[in-house]
């Protein structure tokens, strides 16, 4: 059964922890995972790959709610992430270590980090310093600047000058054909008369433009089956994963494999089959950064990930094995990005029981 696990302000640098539907005692271990890249907390803004337990004092239990503060080990290592990045603590049971539980952290609006205690001393200090009535006259001053500083100067846009002019066509002058000189014989039939000798020149030119266009379609035509019949053979994903997402020529450093590979900018679908061909060739460590990594912002893949964490949809591998917290806590992350994704909706409700 998931926990609902939530940090409450109390102190700069302090928090009030509480996690819900909690079914042991109240000596515990804790361990923090973030979904950036699947690192552990070990230390003060230390994150590594290895598992690090973290045992907390002074907790209590009451009617299955497990109570108690947190100092600023857990509370500025979190908050001194990113706003995406979220949290999955497990807690284990001490006194009975098979028993284990899990949640996503929700981290209240009223949770400081210790830095802000000594803001709040520095602002108490200069606000002894200043007398009233200079309090009065900077806020009538900062009132009186306000609508100059905030106006936001317009740029004039450039008019276009010729928009409207009419653009007069060149008057083309037609010479008529000579007339053909009468001689004083009899009257000329219609069989005799023959067509001028300028036209005949604009009719042969019209043909030659004609098939000159006819071959320039032709040719079009040619490229552009050639491109749907070969080029498009070798779509996008084939073409990445030739280069920098190739698999198969991942060196000993994944972290800057994936780097390289991610500034390609390759598509989801590109994404999904990298991380199935570094399974298959039990490269883990590739498969699991790209998953935690593309996660965050992909909806698709974050359901993916949880899928393979799922004892409903899993499959043996040597990269995952089936955890139910860690299928909740991408399942959500999911429907983070995805809100009407019904598949994650009713595997999260299911594990969650």
């Amino acid at each position: 059964m998931a926990l609902k696990i939530e940090l409450e302000g109390y102190k700069p640098g302090i928090a009030k922890f509480l996690a819900q539907k909690w079914n042991g005692s109240a000596d515990i271990d804790m361990l923090i995972q973030r979904n950036q890249d699947g690192y552990y907390l070990s230390g003060l803004n230390q994150w590594g790959p290895e598992k690090n337990w973290h045992t907390l004092t002074n907790m209590s239990v009451d009617n299955e709610q497990l109570t108690g503060q947190v100092d600023e080990w857990l509370v500025d290592s979190l908050l001194s992430q990113e706003n995406r990045v979220r949290f999955l603590i497990q807690i284990r049971d001490k006194q009975n270590e098979s028993y284990t539980d899990s949640g996503v952290v929700n981290i209240g609006k009223t949770v400081f980090p210790s830095s802000a205690l000594n803001t709040q001393q520095s602002d108490a200090i200069e606000e002894d310093k200043i007398e009233p009535d200079e309090i009065v006259s900077n806020f009538t001053e900062s009132d009186s600047k306000a609508p100059s500083e905030s106006a936001v100067p317009q740029t004039e846009m450039p008019v276009a000058e010729e928009e409207n002019q009419v653009i007069a066509e060149p008057e083309v002058e037609i010479e008529a054909a000579p007339e053909p000189e009468l001689e004083p014989e009899p009257a000329i039939t219609p069989e005799e008369v023959s067509t001028p000798q300028p036209v005949k020149s604009k009719s042969k030119k019209g043909i030659i433009i004609l098939i000159f266009i006819t071959l320039l379609v032709l040719a079009g035509l040619s490229v552009a089956a050639w491109y749907f019949f070969f080029s498009k053979d070798q779509s996008p994903l084939t073409a990445t994963m030739n280069s920098q997402c190739d698999v198969t020529t991942a060196n000993n450093n994944d972290l800057s494999f994936i780097q390289q590979c991610l500034q390609s900018k390759p598509d989801t679908d590109a994404i999904i089959e990298i991380i199935n061909q570094a399974k298959q060739a039990n490269k883990c460590n590739i498969a699991q950064r790209l998953y935690a990594n593309q996660s965050l912002l992909n909806a698709k893949i974050a359901l993916l990930y949880a899928k393979e964490y799922d004892e409903k949809f899993y499959q043996d591998n040597q990269c995952f094995k089936v955890d139910k917290g860690t299928a909740i806590y991408w399942y959500e992350t999911s429907l983070n990005n995805d809100p009407n994704n019904v598949l994650a909706k009713e595997r999260l409700a299911e594990l969650q029981k």
